[in-house]
């Protein structure tokens, strides 16, 4: 057992001088007082003049939805957990371990039909605990929360021994951990398409809708304060009702009448065209940047600039993060694209008017003070979070101290509304990028359970295998331009350098992560699934599995065997424009990116498998077209139609080698009698 034990210190033998707060848990000593009804005993814990939390959060533990007939207990438990902590780590427990620690006692406590935690010793009770706890079909997360709070229980002397770990993690779920979720590419260029979109045409008018809104939200006002709005006319002259649905009638009525210029933009109290347009915001900034959706609440319309990285202009994100850090708020610095610097002044600036709404409220929480229940570090919180540029769309009806847009549902009706149809080849792609997510996404469907929370994956998925803007990339656009993020790597090591920057690492390992996935994907395409290789190294791989056929050798390379031997960099892969891959690690000539062929000899490091073939064949077609229409006659082209005649009839050898049928292309290239 752990020799440290919470220590009964500070013992306080009246509660006299103690009156109940919200704050009080913070004092030491109380749980040592013999009386049922201690001062921390109250339905919530506001840690806000201890802790910082992130700009998303709230500095609170709230224990309304706790079973009364459990909540003092568990109060105690946690009162014990976060005094110990002090004394044994540099910083006591953050508000969210507290939050998960309590829900992890309230499963115990639902197990073990009440708060004496000592019945855990009894081993008749121990074995039914288990059972219950198996059948309430928690998922590993909660049972490991489960197993953290019976050790502290354990450190702090309220059981005598420490519990076994391997029986509880057994009651466990046995579904496997689902990562979060990588959208296939078809679906995510709609998905970003939309969204950029929304941003380009709502862009201009950010300063109109929050005039507009501005006015809707003077007229809620003026009408709830009873003042008449119409002074002549039919009915003008009866006394006006202030019953809530007249009162609502008013104000409908009178915000029908504003005027504007914004295209497809009603103007309403429910926010649901500014929710819109804000989740249009947020998909932008989560798509360009990879930051989570806690990190880019912090961001406001001041947080893009511009830093300088071998000569050109990067765009780069301040904000901040809780990841890694105690849950404490820490600056850090993301690398993103202008298009995002667009996304977050629509953002900010379209909700100034909501914000001023906003202050005024947090004004009249400030005057009630700390007998209301608002600390001056609530107040300094809530004001911080007023500086987001995404804050909650919907005024009158947000009642809370948090007033952090929750996107889940805007993103739900934006997936909708968007009515995107998987194809076959979506939901291929889908369950090779999501293997433990195999089967949510059919044909003809779409995937209506997105979350905020898989841009993060999506951004370092799509940019290791697709690229922005690089020569092999799929292109996105705003105002006519190409966005082109191809010196991703190069400016994130120059960036990591500077002294005045915090690069997210977490993101780079994304990447990392991404890209060994996507090097177990190729392989195994070369290995187990193409039929024909061509290429010199694909040839080699053709010769070499002949070899062990004969001698009665395994042909097929597991997906764990390719992974071990891409981790220890036995195997490179690099994906290159014309469909082939490139199996030199070191290689820096990228073949295949011109328009025709300039190397004599082949690469010995090319592969090229049947499904790249395939792509090979679609751009020998566009190269047929091209050569057709450049063949005029004009003797200044002769040279380019000859490289173009050269790469078309060398494809031919490829497509081949891999069974693709195809007309031989003998076109001749034509010289008017002037040349």
């Amino acid at each position: 057992m752990n020799s440290h034990r919470y220590n009964d210190h500070n013992q306080i033998t009246s509660l006299t001088p103690f009156q109940k707060s919200k704050t009080a848990f913070l004092i030491e000593g109380l749980d040592t007082f013999d009386a049922e009804n201690k001062p921390y005993h109250i339905d919530e814990w506001d840690f806000s003049t201890s802790h910082k939390v992130g700009v998303r959060y709230d500095p609170v533990v709230t224990f309304s939805a706790t079973k009364s007939e459990y909540v003092n207990k568990i109060q105690d438990a946690l009162y014990k957990f976060y005094h110990y902590s002090k004394i044994k780590s540099s910083s006591p427990l953050s508000v969210r371990m507290m939050d998960a620690l309590k829900t992890a006692l309230q499963h115990v406590a639902d197990c073990l039909e009440g708060t004496e935690w000592r019945n855990l010793e009894n081993n008749r009770k121990w074995k039914s605990f288990l059972r219950k706890l198996k059948h309430k079909n928690l998922g590993r997360g909660s049972v490991e929360k489960v197993v953290s709070v019976l050790n502290k229980l354990a450190e702090c002397g309220e059981l005598s021994l420490y519990v076994d770990a391997k029986e509880l993690r057994k009651c466990a779920q046995k579904n496997e951990s689902k990562q979060h979720v990588a959208i296939p590419h078809r679906l995510y260029q709609h998905i970003m398409h939309r969204a950029l979109e929304t941003v380009e045409k709502y862009h201009p008018y950010r300063h109109e809708i929050s005039n507009v809104i501005g006015e809707a939200y003077d007229i809620k006002r003026r009408v709830d304060a009873g003042e008449k709005l119409v002074t002549d006319g039919r009915g003008s002259g009866r006394e006006l009702s202030m019953a809530p649905n007249a009162i609502d009638k008013r104000v409908r009525s009178a915000i029908k009448c504003i005027t504007h210029d914004i295209p497809d933009f009603k103007v309403d109290l429910q926010g649901s065209t500014l929710s819109d347009i804000l989740v249009s915001c947020l998909i932008v900034v989560q798509g360009f940047s990879g930051v989570r959706i806690g990190e880019a609440s912090s961001l406001n319309q001041s947080s893009a600039s511009k830093v300088t990285v071998n000569g050109k202009k990067v765009t780069v994100l301040t904000g901040e993060t809780t990841k890694g850090h105690n849950a404490k708020p820490k600056v850090v610095t993301w690398q993103s694209h202008p298009v995002v610097e667009a996304a977050l002044e629509l953002a900010h600036q379209m909700l100034e008017s909501s914000r001023v709404w906003y202050q005024k409220d947090v004004d009249e929480k400030e005057a009630l003070g700390v007998a209301g229940g608002y600390t001056s570090e609530v107040i300094l919180h809530m004001r911080k979070q007023l500086e987001s540029a995404f804050l909650v769309p919907q005024v009158t009806r947000q009642n809370s101290n948090n007033y952090i847009f929750t996107p889940w549902k805007a993103l739900k009706r934006f997936i909708k509304k968007l009515d995107y149809k998987a194809t076959i080849g979506d939901v291929e792609e889908f369950n090779m990028l999501n293997p433990t997510r195999d089967g949510e996404l059919t044909v003809g469907g779409t995937y209506s359970s997105l979350t905020s929370h898989d841009f993060r994956r999506t951004f370092a998925v799509f940019f290791v295998r697709y690229g922005f803007g690089t020569a092999s990339g799929i292109k996105f656009q705003f105002k006519h331009q190409n966005i082109n993020m191809s010196g991703y790597y190069a400016n994130n090591a120059e960036l990591a350098q500077m002294n005045d920057l915090l690069m997210d690492e977490d993101i780079l390992e994304e990447l990392k992560e991404a890209g060994i996935d996507l090097g177990v994907d190729v392989f195994d395409e070369i290995y187990n699934q193409s039929e024909h290789l061509s290429g010199a190294a694909g040839e080699k791989i053709m010769q070499d599995r002949m070899k062990k056929l004969e001698v009665g050798e395994s042909i097929i390379m597991t997906r764990e065997e390719i992974e071990e031997n891409i981790r220890r960099g036995n195997f490179h892969i690099m994906q290159l424009p014309s469909g082939a891959y490139c199996t030199n690690g070191s290689c820096d000539r990228v073949c295949g990116t011109l328009s025709f062929r300039a190397e004599i000899k082949e690469c010995e490091h090319k592969v090229v498998t049947d499904k790249g073939a395939k792509v090979i064949a679609k751009q020998r077609e566009r190269l047929i077209v091209k050569f057709t229409n450049l063949n005029t006659g004009d003797p200044l082209k002769s040279s380019i139609l000859t490289g173009l005649k050269q790469k078309i009839q060398v494809e031919e050898l490829t497509l081949k080698a891999h069974e693709i049928p195809y007309q031989p292309f003998n076109d001749d290239i034509i010289l008017n009698s002037a040349s």
